[in-house]
């Protein structure tokens, strides 16, 4: 094989990088089990990330957490959010700075949790205290997930993914 021919056969590897368009092929998807929940009752959620595109890509986010989820009424309010901007109470040990991981085409990652139907933060699902906060009044909800993750390239906005409407009876 002549050194052009080599050349020949890198490009299009070189070029397909150049185009990379961040977040081509991953999808984000949120989703709750039921559509009706008593008052009190857990309303399971599921965000679901997956690496849909032929090649593998690393994402780097600005903390720990890849997601942010927020719960949010029929006028679009925040009503509870789990954003801890990169730390977990009463962990010390909390990584800081930035969390870097790479995803090969295919990759499925599950994220399970849960909301308690109060104001404010949202305990993650491993969580063992009581939550804090009021209940909120009956009514329709969606939940909104955030990916926090970027990738290298032209910037755009990472994914992002509502659920379906649910309602608190």
């Amino acid at each position: 094989m002549s050194d052009q021919d080599h050349n020949d056969q890198d490009e299009p590897q070189e070029l397909h990088d150049a185009l990379h368009v961040p977040f081509h092929g991953f999808e984000l998807t949120v989703a709750v089990d039921r559509p009706v929940y008593a008052g009190g009752e857990p309303v399971r959620i599921t965000v679901a990330a997956t690496n849909d595109a032929d090649r593998s890509v690393e994402h780097t986010y600005p903390g720990w957490q890849r997601v942010v989820l927020s719960v949010r009424d029929e006028r679009h309010r925040v009503i509870a959010t789990d954003d801890l901007a990169g730390h977990v109470p009463g962990r010390p040990l909390t990584p800081q700075g930035e969390f870097r991981d790479r995803w090969l085409p295919g990759q499925l990652l599950l994220l399970p949790t849960w909301w308690d139907q109060r104001e404010g933060a949202m305990r993650p699902a491993w969580a063992a205290d009581a939550g804090v906060g009021v209940r909120v009044e009956p009514g329709r909800y969606r939940v909104r997930a955030s990916w926090t993750g970027r990738e290298p390239g032209p910037s755009v906005s990472p994914p992002e993914a509502w659920s379906s409407w649910f309602e608190l009876v």
